[in-house]
């Protein structure tokens, strides 16, 4: 039998908070959507057509990542670095960082949660200590000490950097494993499982939705960064910083506003990509099965 569907109650304070959710939709997406519809134009459109749809559509995706290049002064000389080059230094920053910057607090938060010593109390006031207390002009030590270990202006320098369990996600992690029942460990360690084979094939799984969120979430968070890549990685420039970069550029052909739109486009297409593709998994309910007799 079909199910009979169930009639709105619409009451005022119901119909208000649906048109402050159609505003807002319409304030989140209308700059993308314009940014979309801008990257298709010529300069000569767009100074008379600035909001409509474009009278000759324009291809500006190919000049982007054939003539868009980064001047980058070493100590060697001036190097040049293009679009393709951009775009692979950013993959391989943020989906690097973002894996170690999930990875790590997980496994910390576990072994915190899990083991109730007195270091692990301790872990967790620091965690909470860092989150409330600001830290403020670290930037040159953090430099010095980048440059002493030999990180400096490499990726993988970064992904150790950002390979650390402090901030919200160890939050985010311990509760997880608080949540799940101590049950399952004791089950498997009756079928002579340790502590290792309990971490990676009955806890690390159990919490692959949670880690695979925060890891989304940290991906769009290095993709969008250019402040770190312009400070520690100063030959190695990112997409992002790239397109800070295209606000600046003198080629005249590249400083208009459909070429800086197509540079942002060809920015967000990764993680629009990546969430459509994944966002059933990544947001889907953590379900969990019983334990058999």
């Amino acid at each position: 039998m079909m199910k009979r569907k169930e009639k709105v109650n619409w009451t005022f304070m119901k119909i208000v908070l649906l048109v402050g959710l159609i505003v807002y939709a319409i304030c989140l997406f209308g700059p993308v959507i314009w940014g979309v519809i801008t990257s298709f134009k010529g300069q000569a459109d767009f100074r008379i057509n600035v909001i409509g749809l474009p009278k000759e559509w324009v291809w500006n995706y190919s000049q982007i990542l054939e003539k868009f290049v980064v001047q980058i002064f070493t100590d060697v000389g001036t190097v040049e670095v293009g679009m393709g080059e951009m775009l692979m230094n950013s993959v391989l920053y943020a989906v690097g960082c973002a894996f170690f910057s999930a990875l790590i607090p997980c496994i910390t938060s576990y072994l915190c949660a899990r083991y109730d010593y007195f270091l692990s109390r301790v872990i967790y006031t620091i965690v909470i200590v860092a989150m409330i207390l600001p830290i403020v002009g670290s930037l040159p030590s953090e430099i010095r000490v980048a440059r002493a270990i030999g990180s400096y202006d490499h990726i993988w320098g970064m992904w150790l950097f950002k390979a650390n369990f402090l901030g919200l996600y160890f939050i985010v992690f311990y509760n997880h494993f608080k949540s799940i029942p101590q049950t399952y460990a004791e089950a498997a360690k009756i079928d002579g499982a340790g502590n290792w084979d309990i971490l990676l094939k009955i806890m690390l799984p159990l919490a692959r939705n949670t880690f695979f969120t925060v890891m989304l979430i940290r991906f769009i968070e290095f993709w969008n960064d250019y402040q770190t890549p312009l400070v520690y990685l100063p030959t190695k420039p990112t997409i992002s910083l790239g397109v800070y970069h295209m606000a600046y550029t003198t080629i005249n052909e590249l400083s208009t506003v459909p070429m800086r739109m197509s540079a942002a486009v060809i920015a967000i297409t990764p993680i629009l990509i990546l969430f459509l593709s994944f966002h059933k998994r990544l947001l889907g309910n953590l379900t969990v099965g019983g334990i058999k007799g």
